[in-house]
């Protein structure tokens, strides 16, 4: 088994789940329109019928697959250490502390924390380069584009308010 097939069969189940969630979730329309719940069943299940294409043709592929290609313990601890997989993990978890530590010091983490993944070794230049680009992201996001970021909760939501009434002239 290769990491794609488990890959393609992953989104093949979490595909699938979508289709009928989407069809108990939304309500049912009339019965000669298309109506929300369609559309994105449609989509659905032409993304599950091409997984299905494309897992036959991995599957038949898989014969002719090289040694270097197929799935060892080796090649699995090299995926779950590289730093492709560290920043998926990374934006996970950031995305799941935006909402308790607000846009600003959660960008700033970020930032910092990603800089540090691609081999920056000076922490002072990493902080100071991470704080303009927050700041940049937030007088963009606030000012120029109008658009509300993530407050945050508690201490962190009111150093966010503090800052948003510094910048309203």
């Amino acid at each position: 088994m290769t990491i794609e097939l488990i890959f393609n069969l992953a989104m093949l189940i979490f595909f699938g789940y979508c289709y009928f969630y989407i069809g108990v979730a939304l309500p049912k329309s009339g019965a000669n329109e298309l109506g929300a719940e369609q559309w994105p069943q449609i989509i659905l299940a032409l993304l599950c019928i091409l997984l299905v294409v494309n897992l036959y043709k991995i599957i038949r592929d898989l014969k002719e697959v090289p040694q270097e290609k197929k799935l060892t313990a080796q090649s699995l601890k090299a995926f779950f250490t590289s730093k492709l997989f560290i920043g998926i993990i990374l934006v996970m978890v950031l995305s799941v502390l935006l909402g308790y530590l607000g846009f600003i010091p959660t960008c700033l983490l970020f930032l910092m924390s990603y800089s540090r993944l691609l081999g920056e070794k000076r922490i002072g230049r990493s902080f100071i380069l991470s704080l303009l680009i927050t700041a940049l992201l937030f007088v963009l996001f606030y000012l120029g584009l109008s658009i509300m970021l993530p407050r945050g909760v508690g201490i962190f939501r009111e150093f966010a308010l503090m800052l948003e009434t510094a910048l309203t002239f």
